[in-house]
């Protein structure tokens, strides 16, 4: 009997999800986010409501905020900053319909993804350089 193939795709989703890195998580999260955004951008100029968008998005910059380790780095504070004043504008652009709030947003979170693009990648490099053996000859 053949699978389903949503099953597939989920169950595939899954087991990339919980054999993934902490920065991969972050970066996923944050790829989601801005499909959120720009799914909400593209609601209000269809006419359509954004509200299932902004509220999945709010959810994630909650669940990106109890992530952030306060005591870990010394910059923690600013980045729960962003996101807290990120969700303020989410909150307000969904009870406005403001998309110029939507598009501020989008652009701050797109930044914030880049960087965490690039923390991963730089991590990943570290991660997978193999220290160098030297034998006496």
């Amino acid at each position: 009997m053949q699978k389903n193939p949503y099953q597939a795709a989920a169950s595939y989703r899954d087991h990339a999800l919980t054999t993934a890195s902490p920065a991969r998580i972050v970066v996923l999260a944050f790829e989601r986010l801005t499909l959120d955004l720009e799914r909400a951008l593209a609601a209000l100029e269809n006419g359509e409501h954004p509200h299932t968008h902004l509220i999945h998005a709010q959810e994630l910059l909650m669940a990106l905020l109890s992530g952030v380790d306060t005591n870990a780095w010394e910059h923690a504070h600013r980045l729960s900053t962003i996101y807290l004043s990120v969700h303020r504008s989410l909150i307000t652009a969904n009870i406005e319909k403001n998309p110029a709030l939507i598009k501020d947003s989008l652009e701050i979170i797109v930044g914030l993804k880049d960087a965490w693009t690039q923390a991963e990648r730089q991590a990943g490099e570290v991660s997978s350089a193999r220290p160098v053996r030297v034998v006496d000859a």
